[in-house]
């Protein structure tokens, strides 16, 4: 690749009308990070999207990403579930 990196990149998107809750509940999840993986996530209205970006050149990394989307999905579904729990005890 005449010394360009290799990126990989894997788009995370999750529609749901407390999406900006939910970027505040993994926002802490996502402070620290090598140097070679980026996280940008942000609240479209109602749309959470999560763009994932690794240096890919060095096959470990490309499972760091693997790994690192599965720790964004499980933050994100317990937001989801803490939030949908939360609204039904109010209603109770």
């Amino acid at each position: 690749m005449g010394g360009q990196e290799a990126r990989c990149i894997a788009v995370v998107r999750v529609r749901h009308r407390a999406s900006q809750d939910i970027l505040r509940a993994i926002e802490a999840d996502n402070v620290v990070a090598p140097p070679w993986l980026s996280i940008d996530c942000r609240d479209l209205g109602e749309l959470l999207e999560c763009i994932v970006e690794v240096d890919c050149s060095t096959p470990s990394r490309i499972l760091s990403l693997r790994n690192t989307l599965d720790e964004l999905l499980r933050a994100i579904r317990v937001a989801v579930e803490t939030i949908e729990g939360l609204e039904s005890v109010k209603k109770a």
